[in-house]
């Protein structure tokens, strides 16, 4: 009897003492005595660590508006989760993983490209939303896959996680060193910022740009119509090197933020304030021959001049111009999108520290009436090309596009009066 009352008591006591092993699948905690780490686990919250981690540095750095936003909301998706798979996995959560993954998947194709991120930044991207889903969907049918693996096992396949860190941190790599590329030997900057989508034309509707002034000033002459050519994309290499260019040019537009500090430089006002293409301030010293170099290729350094939201002394730089005093148009910027052009039958004026023009350009503006108008006539004038390089003021038509249509007259009009200058010049 009393050995029967023994056993009972054995038996109730392995029992009870079983109960909070139950609490938990042994899949989902570790079990120290044995030494079980969990594998498949780590690799998948290495997956998302890096995931995350990649779409942080490409929003931040090379992605712009919608893109840029939901890039962070992913990379923020994929931290919760990976502290999720450590903290409480479960097969629920496994199928999330698998199918946030999917679509961190497709961003990563959708975004790829010359005016965002470089084909091999986001293949990474992919493999690692890849690891992620084959990963999470195999734990997801059988949670405690790997937990019984021997450690022998278990340290051959730590190295797998360390390969996923590996690919992540090469992510970033190849995109940091392609867009720090040189374009010669005066650009030494890195591009950082917004300006790796600088490059890329929008679909921004602006209020008013269907007016016929608007309309007017987008037709333009024969060579201004040629910089409403689509955009051509670029290849991974000459992507890089534009973005460094157009990097070069936000960093010397820059130099002078209004109005006020290039008035203390000694620049003057061409013209006049005018909507679509602000009010350009000329740089009258030897350094606006430096903006293109020997072999044609822009300098981006050198704008010969910059151009501003209006003639008032607190108005903001918009965009930069570069010139070229060749017989045809220059090499310019890297690729085919940078469409330089001419003005016709310009007559202009020097006048209290500032280039007047008392007749519209391009049009039939005869030497004599230049004379008359104590005027010097140009038939044609130098090669021209805007780069709208600041943040906030891109065009939409394009970083190189003639006309600017978010760029008003003072007041948000597009009044002008015969030449084509605002009426409201401030």
């Amino acid at each position: 009897m009393t050995d029967l009352i023994e056993r009972v008591d054995a038996a109730f006591s392995e029992t009870a003492g079983d109960a909070p092993a139950q609490a938990a699948p042994e899949w989902s905690r570790r079990d120290g005595a044995a030494g079980t780490t969990r594998p498949l686990h780590i690799l998948l919250t290495v997956s998302l660590g890096g995931s995350a981690i990649l779409l942080f540095a490409m929003s931040s750095g090379h992605l712009h508006g919608v893109r840029a936003t939901a890039g962070i909301v992913a990379a923020l998706a994929q931290v919760a989760l990976a502290v999720g798979v450590l903290t409480r996995p479960s097969r629920a959560l496994f199928a999330v993983v698998a199918a946030g993954n999917v679509a961190i998947a497709a961003f990563w194709l959708a975004v790829e490209g010359p005016q965002a991120v470089s084909a091999a930044t986001a293949g990474i991207g992919v493999a690692l939303s890849a690891v992620a889903v084959l990963v999470a969907v195999a734990l997801a049918l059988r949670p405690a896959l790997g937990t019984g693996w021997s450690s022998s096992t278990s340290v051959i396949g730590s190295v797998v996680p360390v390969a996923v860190a590996a690919l992540a941190i090469a992510g970033l790599f190849l995109t940091t060193t392609a867009v720090a590329t040189p374009t010669s030997s005066t650009a030494s900057a890195t591009p950082g910022g917004s300006a790796a989508a600088l490059a890329l034309s929008t679909t921004v509707k602006v209020p008013g740009e269907n007016s016929k002034t608007f309309q007017s000033i987008v037709a333009g002459n024969d060579t201004e119509q040629s910089e409403l050519k689509k955009w051509v994309p670029l290849n991974a290499h000459d992507q890089a090197i534009l973005t460094n260019q157009l990097y070069g040019s936000l960093l010397a537009a820059e130099r002078y933020p209004t109005v006020a500090s290039a008035k203390a430089a000694g620049m003057i006002l061409a013209g006049g304030m005018a909507p679509g293409v602000g009010a350009h301030y000329q740089l009258i010293n030897g350094d606006t021959l430096k903006g293109i170099n020997p072999d044609g290729s822009v300098n981006p350094a050198y704008p010969a001049s910059w151009i501003y939201a209006s003639t008032a002394d607190n108005a903001p730089v918009v965009g930069v111009m570069y010139i070229a005093m060749t017989d045809k148009p220059p090499a310019g910027f890297i690729g085919p999108n940078d469409h330089w052009h001419q003005h016709s039958n310009v007559c202009i004026q020097w006048d209290h520290g500032k280039i007047g023009v008392p007749f519209a350009a391009d049009q039939s503006v005869t030497p004599q009436e230049c004379t008359d108008a104590h005027g010097i006539f140009m038939k044609k004038t130098v090669w021209m090309v805007h780069a709208w390089v600041v943040p906030g003021w891109e065009s939409p038509q394009g970083v190189f596009s003639h006309d600017n249509l978010h760029i008003y007259c003072p007041g948000n009009t597009d009044l002008t009066n015969a030449i084509g200058f605002c009426d409201r010049q401030s």
